[in-house]
């Protein structure tokens, strides 16, 4: 749905409202995805739809964007893509080039989550992040994170989760984090109804802030042989 233009384009998909500097229609088949990502969110979370519209702010040329972002968000430090949520609804930036569209998935996957939520852990924040960032048809198969962690298991290795949960500030996850992150995410969703349960029952916590206790902590009261359930999931998924 179009919506009233003071950007050079301007449209309404769900929740999200697009300003643009360039043509939308142009990413026709972006917008139907993103109508649906809140659904998709709230469905496999069973968290509360975000209550609060969130808005995209898209640029041709990535001067533009930096630019734009040196004007009204000075102390952000640089990213290709942000989400920023200050005093009013959550905002999504981004530029075109060649991980446009995930980049907006990626974003706009966090402000969902900070819409619905009061808080989530970063891991678990960026993990949720990598995991939405693909189209729907391909979450289960097609993120890049998997064949590193599919041969991982394979040689008795299972990211640390532990420490995933204490990293405290983005500056600390590099490739190797996120992509653990993912794993994580990719177990819980994906992996034994388990540890399903324990990842819906934690966020359900949260969103009635509850005290969630840790959540390896929960996983591992609930899944014993954790790490081997870890291995497994990957080592046997097709």
């Amino acid at each position: 749905m179009r919506a009233t233009a003071n950007w050079p384009d301007e449209q309404s998909a769900g929740g999200f409202h697009c300003h643009a500097d360039f043509e939308l229609d142009r990413f026709e088949p972006l917008w139907k995805q993103m109508a649906v990502l809140q659904e998709d969110i709230t469905r496999e979370l069973r968290i509360a739809p975000a209550s609060e519209p969130i808005h995209l702010f898209l640029f041709e040329r990535k001067g533009t964007y930096e630019e734009y972002l040196k004007l009204h968000f000075r102390d952000v430090p640089y990213r290709r893509a942000l989400f920023i949520k200050e005093r009013g609804p959550g905002m999504v930036f981004a530029f075109l080039n060649n991980d446009f569209e995930t980049d907006v998935r990626h974003e706009s996957t966090h402000a969902l989550l900070h819409a619905s939520l009061p808080v989530v852990p970063l891991w678990l924040d960026e993990g949720l992040a990598e995991y939405f960032e693909m189209p729907a048809s391909e979450r289960a198969h097609g993120s890049p994170h998997l064949s590193t962690v599919i041969w991982a298991a394979r040689f008795g290795q299972t990211p640390d989760l532990a420490k995933l949960e204490q990293i405290g500030s983005l500056s600390k996850m590099g490739a190797t984090q996120y992509r653990h992150a993912w794993a994580w995410v990719h177990f819980m969703l994906l992996g034994p109804a388990e540890a399903h349960d324990e990842l819906i029952s934690y966020l359900a916590a949260i969103q009635s802030l509850t005290p969630p206790g840790v959540l390896s902590d929960r996983l591992r009261q609930r899944i014993p042989d954790l790490d081997e359930r870890f291995r497994e999931h990957f080592r046997n998924w097709k």
